[in-house]
């Protein structure tokens, strides 16, 4: 029983291989810009260590110098998915450990986790090769970024690589319906930034655009 259970956790490590090589490189972007803004070395490791949620840390990096309580309040928005996603695999598979399953669950392990014959042993797998992924490319940026930065004119190209790194992704995704939900929430937190309130044009641009996607999909059928 136990040599069929490493042999899951292994094939769990080889299948992780793919989103290793996708999580490393933005990992390596978020140490990076994430000193570049001002944060401490520790603060930057912990952030990955802890959070380990991509779009959650950029979120915070980008919001904590404007409001505390947007910094932890919109990631929780931004991981609310996170439930929908635990309670499909407690579904699936007989789960011994919650809490350990849990925490390493990302939408790419989430998505191998459901299109290969999978077992919570597998799911670890995937999860320790995306998790020690994360965090050893933050290290490996917070390494580079304390070179780069020492460099003082590189430090206004390191802090718009974020923005950069958020427009690759958008384009990157962007198909039919995609498409429209970004058109809609840029307007929306690009109006509410002209008035002065960009961090609810974030949330509300996060809330009124994938509601309205929804709502078109069903008016086209």
């Amino acid at each position: 029983m136990q040599r069929v259970q490493r042999g899951e956790f292994r094939k769990g490590i080889f299948a992780s291989f793919p989103i290793v090589l996708g999580y490393f490189p933005v990992a390596v972007t978020f140490g990076v810009t994430a000193l570049a803004m001002g944060f401490s070395k520790p603060e930057v490791l912990l952030a990955s260590a802890i959070i380990f949620a991509g779009a959650s840390q950029f979120a915070l990096i980008s919001l904590m110098p404007h409001s505390f309580i947007d910094a932890i309040f919109i990631p929780i928005v931004l991981n609310l998915r996170h439930i929908i996603y635990s309670c499909v695999i407690s579904r699936k598979l007989k789960i011994e450990r919650p809490f350990v399953t849990a925490f390493g669950i990302t939408d790419e392990v989430f998505a191998t986790s459901l299109n290969t014959k999978s077992s919570e042993r597998f799911i670890w797998g995937l999860e320790i090769g995306a998790y020690a992924s994360w965090v050893l490319g933050t290290l490996v940026g917070i390494v580079c970024g304390a070179v780069l930065l020492s460099i003082k004119i590189l430090e206004p190209s390191l802090i718009f690589s974020l923005t950069v790194l958020f427009f690759i992704l958008l384009i990157s995704s962007l198909e039919r319906y995609q498409m429209l939900s970004a058109l809609v929430g840029g307007i929306t937190a690009l109006l509410l930034h002209s008035f002065g309130y960009t961090s609810t044009g974030i949330l509300l641009a996060g809330i009124v655009s994938p509601i309205l996607v929804l709502k078109v999909k069903r008016w086209k059928k």
